[in-house]
């Protein structure tokens, strides 16, 4: 073979190879298989999409419930006691002040009695522990001293029912009287409706002797002594005590007030029948120990309260 077939030969080589066909005695490689018509028209199947994660509403902020209404009495109605105590560690000061001259007596030159002599009583109670509260009160009439202890044996933080019990003794001091002394218990039995607004007391009160009335001093009283108290507005009180009439009671006692209430203070007006602050005064409707008294006089007054925070 001449020189020039040589080169002309491997020329055709590489042109067979640069166009991708077989060499020479090689079978050419298999051609893909053609699909159908119809399986090249029909839409290739997509993916099925991702469940959809439902989404966490995000609550409204809720409003903060308004404060429960509070009793609309202190630990001391008028003159009778209420079914509630004092917080622990509150130390309470009151004052009470009955002014001695009838209304219908009075003119303008006493200021319709608000200038007349009164029967002051002052008074201290703690509340040690939850539930419980101890003190005296010292009334003006027949230098008479009282101390007592208060216990609310029911008292649950919702609930239109509470109930206590309260004892103690009571001594007159008076120079030149026949002085003495008495022992007295109390059950307090109150209910609450109208959303905190109305409250009914009924306070049975037993006393050995009533020695703050007139003389000689009833022996083992007994009697069921009844207040209403009504909350106007969050901070103003209308109160009222009933004293039954017994049979050796010449009348119905009665008094009633309205009260403002501040914070750890309470400044309450009255106007009754009622002059008596201590148990031995109240428990039944009788003349103080000064003769000429009815039941049907009516007399001003006023109560003070104080709340002190000590722990």
């Amino acid at each position: 073979m001449s020189t020039r077939d040589r080169y002309l030969g491997s020329i055709l080589v590489l042109a067979m190879l640069a166009g991708g066909r077989p060499a020479l005695g090689e079978d050419p490689p298999p051609l893909s298989p053609t699909p159908p018509p119809s399986e090249a028209l029909a839409p290739k199947p997509s993916a099925a999409p991702a469940p959809a994660v439902p989404e966490t509403p995000t609550p409204a902020p809720s409003e903060a419930p308004s404060p429960p209404r509070r009793p609309p009495e202190g630990s001391v109605i008028i003159d009778l006691p209420s079914a509630d105590t004092n917080a622990p560690g509150n130390l309470q000061f009151i004052i009470t002040h009955r002014f001695a001259e009838p209304v219908q007596d009075s003119s303008y030159h006493d200021f319709y009695s608000f200038f007349s002599p009164a029967n002051v009583g002052l008074g201290l109670s703690y509340a040690p522990i939850r539930n419980l509260e101890a003190g005296f009160l010292r009334a003006q009439d027949l230098e008479d001293y009282e101390v007592f202890a208060k216990y609310a044996v029911y008292a649950p933080a919702q609930g239109p029912f509470r109930a206590a019990v309260r004892i103690g003794g009571d001594f007159t001091t008076l120079k030149g009287e026949r002085n003495g002394s008495s022992f007295f218990a109390q059950g307090i039995l109150a209910f609450t409706a109208f959303a905190g607004r109305v409250r009914m007391t009924a306070v049975p009160t037993f006393s050995t002797r009533a020695i703050g009335q007139a003389l000689p001093p009833q022996q083992n009283v007994f009697n069921v002594l009844g207040a209403l108290s009504v909350g106007i507005t969050r901070t103003i009180n209308v109160h009222g005590e009933i004293v039954p009439r017994t049979a050796e009671s010449p009348g119905v006692g009665w008094i009633a007030s309205i009260e403002k209430t501040l914070l750890r203070h309470r400044f309450s007006f009255t106007i009754g029948n009622m002059r008596g602050t201590t148990v031995d005064q109240y428990v039944t409707w009788q003349p103080p120990f000064f003769v000429g008294n009815s039941p049907h006089n009516v007399y001003f007054g006023f109560n003070i309260m104080r709340l002190w925070q000590l722990k």
